[in-house]
């Protein structure tokens, strides 16, 4: 059975609960792949109560809200074992902390430096100011289990496109990268302790600037950040 909650949810969310942000056409597709592929309880965040209500015939809770106020506001019912999906049009990691910091720190975003690219294999501008990094200039099957060796062209990944991003170093900058693992072919997801790590680290940091990144072994997300500390009076 299917329950819509509005602006906040009424239980601890269990352990082992798979958080799926954004109900638009990845996050239907997230619920619809996980509902079939996986036990753990799921929930779908979404402000969109017609995109939520697409969903009602899965077997997920369904939370209309706002994705990134929810993980915010609601910290308190998470655990830290909660595996988060990502299904927003925008770096969620990025847009997490920015909030989850903003009463101690000022997080404002800044082009990513030119001077990256030449360490990553592909390349495109992001809608929200976002670098897009992959291993692939072609698209990708639905269905691809992410493999050591790619299913199109055959090459292997010797280098996971998440251990190239967490290794490279620009001046001035230091890096965080987020490793998203795969949860169903096509589909990954990574701990809202993951999310928690990077807000601690970064609120150590009084000013400063940062690339942070989100991938998997061949996609990810990289945004440039520059801090400032909140002023008090």
């Amino acid at each position: 059975m299917t329950k819509l909650f509005q602006n906040d949810i009424m239980e601890e969310i269990p352990e082992d609960a798979i958080l799926i942000i954004g109900a638009g056409h990845f996050g239907a597709r997230a619920a619809r792949l996980l509902s079939n592929e996986s036990h753990a309880p799921l929930f779908v965040v979404d402000e969109d109560e017609k995109s939520l209500s697409q969903l009602e015939d899965l077997p997920v809770k369904r939370i209309e809200h706002d994705g990134i106020f929810f993980l915010v506001k609601n910290y308190h019912l998470l655990n830290p074992s909660n595996t988060i999906v990502p299904a927003i049009p925008l770096h969620l990691a990025y847009e997490w902390v920015k909030s989850y910091l903003k009463s101690s720190r000022v997080i404002n975003m800044i082009p990513v430096p030119d001077d990256i690219k030449p360490f990553l294999p592909h390349t495109w501008q992001g809608s929200e100011g976002s670098l897009l990094v992959s291993y692939a200039d072609f698209e990708c099957p639905d269905d691809c289990p992410e493999p050591e060796y790619c299913t199109v062209t055959g090459e292997r990944r010797d280098n996971p496109l998440h251990d190239l991003l967490s290794h490279v170093r620009l001046p001035g900058f230091k890096t965080h990268v987020i490793r998203s693992h795969q949860l169903a072919p096509g589909l990954g997801g990574y701990k809202l302790r993951d999310l928690t790590g990077l807000g601690e680290r970064l609120s150590e940091d009084e000013t400063g600037k940062w690339l942070l990144g989100t991938s998997c072994r061949c996609h990810g997300i990289v945004t440039a950040i520059e801090i400032y500390q909140t002023q008090t009076v």
